[in-house]
């Protein structure tokens, strides 16, 4: 799609879902919220090099709610990144407009070496439902997954939990279809456009609860592979515990078999804090240290779900919770075992007042070479957020 299409293109999208009228009814049942987050970041890479980087990000989510139970979205972001970082950072223009999605709704409208502008529509929906169905076209989120930072179910899109300022995660062009059973089971078939066939992905899942547990059964095609997969989620003795796996089978020579699978156990203490260990085995998994950096959002951040690490054993651990009422902490930690890498993310959230926030948030990616530890490259982020 060209530029010069893109704001009519906008334009039709808003005045299909959201009417073309202001009518007292359409105001009655238009909502809409957002926020404004300003993001300063100092980077330090493998050199002792450092960057400054400076991002100011909008974002304005749509609802309308129409008659016979239909309701539409939209969903927009808008940014603006300037500071040394894009000197160095060629491209990045170009890298950021790259839509994976089968129509082009993502444009850098200013795109310098200097400062960048870029806006995205990464949700746009139409949403049937009753007490039976459930139906929605459009980009959207279809969320397979149980855990918290790794899902081998999640077949359709996949997050990256280094890319924490991204709190929406990515969606899919896609239609879903679901339909409900008594005694909360349910049947999800779901279909994502790609203009290559050879990415398309269509699966079915289904979901229901046997001895306080859930359980989900899922199989479809993931762009050249057959994938079947399961998931879980129940207590044990009041910790949380929830895991997935799938199974990739390829169909042409061109794809690899693979098996994915992770399990987490979570606690909450008396008190409040919280702890949570996770871990993932990917048979995919490489022995190339370097890799790691394909987590940092600045790299893309964009993750494959055969392959959510760069090698075949991680474990996750993650600790935190409120010091005062306006006041919490957390740290995360990642470790690359057989590769010797560990990602530790570190933050501190503090109520400013009402609608506005703080965050202090630290990350590090560190490697084990010639028997020494050094950083490969880190990073430490200040943001204030207003929601309205």
């Amino acid at each position: 799609m060209s530029g010069s299409n893109r704001p009519a293109v906008l334009f039709l999208l808003v005045w299909l879902i959201f009417g073309g009228t202001a009518s007292a009814q359409f105001k009655e049942n238009f909502t809409y919220r957002g926020y404004f987050k300003d993001l300063r970041a100092v980077s330090i890479d493998a050199n002792g090099n450092t960057l400054q980087q400076n991002l100011f990000h909008h974002r304005i989510n749509f609802r309308y709610s129409m008659k016979h139970n239909f309701v539409g979205g939209l969903e927009l972001r808008n940014r603006a990144f300037y500071g040394e970082f894009l000197k160095y950072a060629k491209g990045y223009g170009d890298q950021l407009e790259y839509d994976p999605g089968l129509v082009d709704l993502s444009w850098s409208w200013i795109n310098n070496p200097a400062f960048i502008a870029h806006t995205a529509i990464d949700r746009v929906w139409l949403n049937w439902s009753n007490d039976k169905w459930d139906v929605r076209l459009g980009r959207q989120r279809i969320n397979w997954g149980q855990n918290l930072v790794w899902n081998p179910n999640d077949l359709f899109n996949v997050l990256n939990y280094a890319d924490f300022d991204y709190e929406e995660r990515p969606g899919s062009d896609a239609v879903k279809v679901e339909r409900y059973f008594k005694k909360g089971g349910s049947l999800q078939m779901a279909y994502k456009f790609t203009e290559k066939p050879e990415d398309r992905v269509m699966a079915l899942m289904y979901r229901f609860n046997k001895k306080n547990y859930d359980f989900q059964i899922l199989a479809g095609q993931y762009q050249q592979d057959v994938a079947a997969g399961v998931g879980w989620a129940g207590n044990i003795k009041g910790a949380g515990f929830k895991g997935e796996a799938t199974w990739f089978e390829p169909m042409t020579d061109s794809s690899e078999q693979a098996f994915l699978t992770s399990a987490t156990i979570d606690i909450v203490l008396d008190k409040g804090p919280y702890i949570m260990i996770s871990g993932l085995f990917n048979t995919l998994g490489t022995s190339d240290l370097s890799k790691l950096l394909q987590l940092t959002p600045t790299a893309g951040g964009r993750l494959d779900v055969k392959r959510l690490m760069p090698n075949k054993y991680s474990v996750f651990v993650n600790g935190g919770g409120a010091i005062s009422p306006l006041l919490n902490a957390n740290l995360a930690a990642i470790g690359a075992i057989d590769i010797g890498g560990i990602f530790l993310m570190p933050s501190i959230d503090y109520s400013l007042k009402t609608n506005l926030d703080l965050s202090l948030v630290g990350q590090s990616f560190v490697g084990q070479a010639d028997n020494k530890w050094q950083n490969l490259s880190s990073a430490v982020f200040l943001r204030i957020k207003w929601s309205y």
